[in-house]
């Protein structure tokens, strides 16, 4: 571009970020921890999900003791995370940033027969007393209760709050993917938004995430009670997902600067205009 081009002011149109907050390594897959009372009651805190993942060959049986053992879990692995869609985020009254993120899990399980197979949660899982031939894992009855029913985990011990449930999809009769949500005070963000930004209409919350890792332990085979009457061999493993979740809240704004255009019309002599 010529140098002898001259500065003009220009308006440019841009989404301006004014506070952001950042969740680092926040663990999405979890549980909830619950006491030893009787009945326990729910702590507000975050376990590991316990997966009890049925032994490769492992028969379901009224036989007592049950020697169908099957082949125990080697490892697993974490093939794919797939998100139904983009993060959902909603600015509830000006007070608090709610994030939702909605994924499935695929799995890759080995065994120590040196078998393999996929895993796809929450779809493959089952509470212990809805066993069927189809369960590939069961979860605790603190996850999905006696009669399948999804029960919501908490974190509302410190801010900001977060749960995690499994959506069931009626019309599949299955369960369709996990929902994550974390509600984050603006009061938390990096910088106080002004009251005239608060009532601004164009004010959006925007999601970043990034960096995601899992964390895996396999630990001892358990006799499952799979029904009323039948029991079969698993392994526990113990299964967390974690990600950073950047929040950033911005409004649309017009900035006036003083620049040279990338493109500059010249006026022509030509009619074709």
């Amino acid at each position: 571009m010529s140098t002898d081009v001259a500065q003009e002011p220009l308006d440019i149109f841009v989404r301006r970020v004014l506070a952001k907050s950042e969740l680092l390594q926040t663990q999405e897959v979890f549980q909830e921890n619950y006491s030893s009372d009787t009945p326990p009651k729910p702590l507000g805190t975050k376990a590991p999900l316990t997966l009890y993942i049925i032994n490769h060959g492992a028969v379901a049986t009224t036989d007592s003791p049950n020697t169908s053992y099957g082949s125990p879990v080697k490892c697993v692995k974490l093939c794919k995370r797939i998100l139904d869609e983009d993060p959902g985020n909603t600015i509830l009254c000006t007070q608090k940033s709610r994030v939702v993120l909605n994924f499935e899990l695929v799995l890759v399980v080995e065994y120590e027969d040196n078998t393999f197979d996929v895993l796809t949660l929450p779809r493959d899982l089952a509470a212990f007393t809805k066993y069927t031939a189809s369960t590939k894992a069961f979860v605790a009855s603190t996850v999905l209760d006696p009669t399948g029913t999804p029960v919501i985990q908490h974190q509302n011990v410190t801010q900001p709050y977060e749960q995690l449930v499994i959506k069931y999809n009626a019309t599949a009769t299955a369960y369709a993917n996990f929902e994550y949500t974390v509600t984050i005070p603006l009061t938390s963000f990096s910088a106080p938004l002004r009251k005239c930004e608060l009532n601004d209409p164009t004010l959006q919350s925007y999601i970043v995430l990034r960096n995601l890792t899992y964390q895996v332990d396999v630990l001892d085979q358990y006799l499952a009670q799979a029904g009323a009457t039948t029991t079969i061999w698993t392994t526990m493993v113990n299964f967390s997902l974690s990600e950073d979740i950047i929040d950033k809240l911005g409004i649309d704004q017009d900035i006036q600067i003083m620049g040279i255009p990338e493109y500059v019309c010249q006026d022509t002599d030509c009619d074709c205009c």
